[in-house]
């Protein structure tokens, strides 16, 4: 058994886990709280030399051939190795505590110097995160080991240190017994990811600080001395604030704590604040009952690996913030220092997760099976427990200051076993009045001692069972509304149901970014690394893309995050004040009355709502007129420095209904087409199809191909169940076949003054699944109205959508619309979308998931205007330079091919998006499971763009 094997060896020297804090040599200083002015801490962060090894067992005694690497960096951002991603099986055999013979090991070495004045003083040096295991060396010299990839190792190196010139040695394995408890689904990294340093302690330095800070007072325990400071004063009574400012997190505030020891002087950031949970489930943080906003974070960057900067983690919760997100789940590890430090300082709610996950023991014997108590599980092997426990109690220690932390978690997908009684014990054990989560604990139906009852993925619908169980715990979903790809498009009916009831008290979406990896410049996911195992694009699963940019999704989220709702019966409005601890007072609340698209009445409010309260305002709405075209409509937002709540009402004006009338038909025809004149206007149509095949208005050709009747759409990522049944793929014998349509016409009748065809689609090898009747009319300005009537198997699963595809020249790529706009939007992602006018092009609708799959739609549409054509009616449509068939059978963005057209869909219904990809079916009352459809529009050619 080699040292890293053996559960015993894997961690020497290693110092007791304390609080995270960084001492300063002045209490000017640590007021500052700028850590590189402290004289007592030295960043050994930059360039490195490396030597990296395919096997451990080949590092020679003395390194000659040294390379350079950047600390801290991922070894396989740097060239070295390659990225491996997967999700529930383990990268090697289960075979715990052994790894493969041949374990790869990367060698880091520097120098530094120290002074004089720092010899004399007592030598840390911190590693906050390297994976998997290492061994740490000072002048040739053996420090220690530690493994624990995401938690923070410290070592007294006090005794090798000499004056002057210094080396420093590190050798990092890529695998360890620790590994099988860092099963997370992520791509798989090794190196040192995250800073390491030096720390000159005073003799006899104070070790662990622990702080309580009520809604009273602030302690600190223990005999230590200390001072609290409020905006940079002092307070004079130690610890007794008057009136105290208590955090949360919508209102972060902070107060400064100093202790004092020698000439050390460490800070702490500390908010008051309480945590409690009622005999009604709620969950309340300074007795006011809180939603979570959530969503889990992963540490991930496309080119830098785990490696996130300060700048970085900046960057994420700032965007959290903006898209009103109040909780993270730190799945499924702690994250570094700077991250708590943000949440405490902007305002984050946070459950700390430790640094295990043992997914793979469900693959073990193949299958998939959960088994609790099983000594075959490292959660309930006694020679696990330490491993277990030591990991649970560095994350509490380090981490115990925080008022960000809400609750603590035992780690992610790991069975259930005795180690996790053991964990919990030792929390209950500590006193800090912090809840203990676990979503494991529901394979034993919660009969255990957590405070939160937990799952992931929920459907909407059962929330309220939830809800009536007879347990005054909260009810949380760790995981929900899964964002893969295009998506999540359920998030708003889950909070919708999580206002309804006290004890359900929110949940975190999965998750927060996209895992990639770039290659050759393409982003690439599970498989193009060439892994034995892997679980392809399940990685690209993030509500923002891996480069931060917004998508839909992520604005949808907003949208059902956001700090209002409002409801309207009439002419009365109705404000709901979603926030826990803000009154509506602090913003003014915009009313736009807007009719075609026009304004015609704007008011601005102040309303004096308190958090959780509601208000009802009677509207002016005689600015109405007594009918419209396109449909009028209320907007409602909230404003504060910009806008940071919307919402819109369908307001009660009746539309216009523009009269058609039919005109003779005047054609030429031969064996299979009709050639319709009129006075501008040229139509070629096709009997033998039953549609349009060319248009051409003033000698320019508007359409050059024919016009189809299709249902398919290509597969988004939350399609990936749903689309074996839509579509042929692997299996031929089970699905409708869709993706492989045959259109049948029975009868194609051209009458005096329209067309009526009569005709059937199937998927090849199926029998019909839809029979349909489309009828053509033109009036005297050639204007056509379509008509669709059909009828649809009752045992036909949803279609993916219905509508008619139109491939127009190329050179049309502009349009507008009235409509959803103006991101992407669907039945059920469209709530962070408004009607109104818009305009785009082909170019702009476009949307780069990570795997290429249906994107672009827009729902209630009235009117669309693309080269020369005007479609009207009530309909979706979707604007494209690639085909569904392009974008259903690419793997990569780089093997898209524009088409040579621009395509055009005009849609009776396009099926919602979900969050199938892990999460629940697909709402019913999103989807195209209509029996009959009666579905009219009309194309006018002499419209203009």
């Amino acid at each position: 058994m080699r040292k890293y094997e053996n559960l015993t060896k894997v961690r020497e020297n290693l110092s007791p886990q304390r609080a995270y804090y960084i001492p300063y040599d002045t209490a000017e200083k640590a007021l500052k709280g700028d850590k590189n002015s402290s004289k007592y801490y030295k960043l050994l962060n930059g360039e490195w030399g490396f030597a990296y090894f395919e096997r451990d067992i080949d590092v020679p005694e003395k390194i000659t051939d040294w390379g350079k690497i950047t600390v801290p960096s991922c070894w396989q951002s740097k060239g070295y190795d390659t990225p491996y991603y997967t999700n529930v099986n383990y990268p090697y055999p289960v075979n715990a505590p052994f790894v493969p013979d041949d374990n790869p090991c990367g060698v880091y070495a520097r120098e530094f110097t120290v002074s004089k004045e720092e010899k004399k003083r007592n030598g840390f040096i911190v590693f906050e995160g390297v994976s998997s295991y290492f061994e740490v060396f000072i002048n040739g010299k053996y420090v220690g080991s530690s493994e624990g990839s995401h938690l923070q190792s410290e070592f007294n190196i006090a005794k090798f240190l000499v004056e002057g010139e210094n080396t420093i040695t590190v050798k990092v394995v890529k695998w360890s017994a620790g590994s099988y408890l860092e099963d997370q689904d992520f791509f798989r990294f090794n190196g040192i990811f995250r800073d390491v340093y030096l720390l000159y302690r005073a003799k006899n330095n104070i070790g662990d600080i622990e702080i309580t800070a009520t809604t009273k007072e602030i302690t600190v325990k223990g005999n230590l001395e200390f001072d609290v400071y409020d905006n940079g004063e002092k307070l004079e009574e130690k610890g007794k604030v008057k009136n105290p400012i208590l955090w949360n997190a919508e209102k972060p505030y902070l107060y400064t704590v100093i202790v004092s020891n020698k000439d050390e002087f460490i800070p702490f950031k500390v908010g008051m604040r309480e945590i409690e949970i009622s005999d009604k489930g709620e969950f309340k943080i300074n007795q006011k009952p809180i939603k979570l906003r959530g969503v889990n974070h992963h540490d991930t960057h496309p080119t830098k690996g785990w490696y996130l900067s300060d700048e970085d983690l900046e960057k994420d919760i700032k965007l959290m913030k903006y898209l009103n997100i109040n909780c993270v789940r730190t799945s499924h590890y702690p994250k570094t220092p700077k991250f708590y430090e943000l949440c405490d300082e902007l305002g984050i709610y946070v459950v700390d997760e430790t640094d295990i996950e043992i997914h793979g023991y469900c693959t073990r014997n193949s299958g998939w099976q959960y088994q609790m108590y099983n000594e075959e599980w490292p959660c309930q092997n006694a020679e696990w427990k330490d491993e277990f426990v030591s990991r649970c109690e560095r994350m509490v220690e380090r981490d115990k200051n925080h008022p960000c932390i809400i609750m603590w978690s035992l780690g992610n997908e790991s069975g259930y076993g005795a180690n996790h009684d053991a964990m919990i014990e030792y929390i209950r054990s500590r006193k800090l009045g912090v809840p203990v989560h676990f979503e494991g604990a529901n394979l034993i139906e919660d009969k255990c001692d957590v405070d939160i009852r937990s799952k992931m993925y929920v459907d909407v619908s059962s929330l309220k069972d939830h809800a009536a169980v007879k347990d005054n715990r909260p009810f949380f979903l760790c995981e929900f509304s899964h964002s893969m790809g295009n998506g999540p498009g359920d998030v708003y009916d889950y909070f919708e149901e999580f206002y309804k009831y006290d004890n359900l008290i929110g949940g975190c979406i999965w998750e927060w970014a996209d895992h990639t990896a770039i290659k050759n410049g393409v982003q690439c996911y599970g498989g193009d690394f060439g892994e034995q195992t892997d679980d392809g694009n399940f990685c690209a699963d993030g509500m923002v893309f891996a480069n931060r940019e917004l998508k839909a999704g992520s604005m949808e989220v907003r949208a059902a995050y956001q700090g209002i709702n409002t409801t309207l019966i009439g002419d009365v409005l109705t404000i709901y004040n979603r926030f826990d601890f803000t009154n509506l007072k602090e913003y003014t609340l915009n009313l736009e009355v807007v009719v075609d698209g026009k304004l015609v009445k704007k008011e601005e409010h102040i309303f004096d709502i308190a958090p959780h309260e509601s208000l009802s305002y009677t509207l002016d709405l005689s600015c109405l007129p007594k009918e419209c075209s396109l449909g009028a409509f209320l907007n409602v937002s909230l404003v504060g420095t910009s806008e940071i709540a919307m919402v819109q009402h369908v307001l009660e004006a009746e539309r216009a209904k523009e009269e058609f009338i039919p005109e003779k038909l005047v054609y030429e025809k031969d064996n299979e087409k009709i050639y319709i004149k009129g006075e501008n206007y040229s139509y070629t149509f096709n009997t033998h199809y039953g549609n349009f095949e060319k248009i051409v208005v003033d000698d320019k050709v508007l359409l050059d191909e024919l016009i189809k009747l299709t249902v398919w759409r290509a597969p988004t990522d939350n399609d990936r169940r749903i689309k074996f049944k839509w579509g042929i793929f692997e299996d031929n014998l089970s699905a409708q076949n869709f993706n492989m349509l045959f259109s049948k016409v029975y009868s194609c009748d051209v009458l005096e003054k329209e067309i009526v065809v009569v005709g059937s689609l199937a998927g090849v090898a199926r029998s019909p699944f839809m029979k349909q009747t489309l009828t053509f009319k033109i009036d005297k300005n050639g204007k056509i109205l379509v008509n669709l009537k059909a009828t649809i198997g009752e045992d036909i699963v949803y279609l993916p959508r219905l509508g008619f595809e139109f491939k127009i020249p190329k050179t049309a790529e502009s349009f507008s619309y009235f409509g959803r706009g103006e991101m992407e939007n669907y039945l059920d992602l469209c709530h962070h979308t408004k009607v109104g006018y818009y305009s785009s092009t082909a170019k702009k609708e476009y949307v780069p998931y990570i795997m290429p799959q249906e994107h672009g739609n827009h729902s209630s549409v009235r009117e669309l205007k693309i080269g020369g054509l005007t479609f009207k009616g009530d309909f979706e449509f979707n604007v494209s330079n690639f085909t569904s068939e392009m974008l259903t059978h690419a793997m990569h963005t780089n093997e898209l091919i524009e088409d040579k057209n621009t395509i055009v869909r005009v849609d009776y219904k396009v099926s919602g998006i979900g969050s199938n990809s892990c999460g629940p079916e697909l709402i019913n009352e999103y989807r195209v499971n209509e029996k009959t459809v009666d579905f009219e529009f009309t194309i006018d050619v002499n419209g203009k763009n």
